[in-house]
């Protein structure tokens, strides 16, 4: 997939960075958007070992593209997931 440079660890320290500096003293974490932390969780965890070039050039909305990407992200890091899957494959 191809990636704004800001998807990376760089990037998630500067925004960070960019909130604390505009509040002089906050007790909360800092906002990050929904779209950003998906994109950076699946960058980091799945596409930069096995590359999914393909989830950039089909023309799906983002929304659809989302769920491709927590489908990937589940069934590699979730026991769980993968069991309901087989137990719904099985019932078919």
């Amino acid at each position: 997939m191809i990636w704004r440079d800001d998807i990376s660890f760089e990037g998630l320290s500067e925004k960070i960075n960019d909130w604390y500096k505009d509040n002089e003293f906050e007790l909360c974490d800092p906002p990050i958007g929904a779209q950003y932390a998906l994109d950076l969780i699946f960058k980091v965890l799945v596409d930069d070992k096995e590359h999914y070039p393909y989830l950039t050039t089909m023309p799906e909305s983002i929304d659809q593209t989302n769920s491709i990407m927590l489908d990937l992200i589940l069934r590699k890091y979730s026991r769980k997931y993968r069991k309901h899957l087989r137990k719904i494959r099985n019932s078919n």
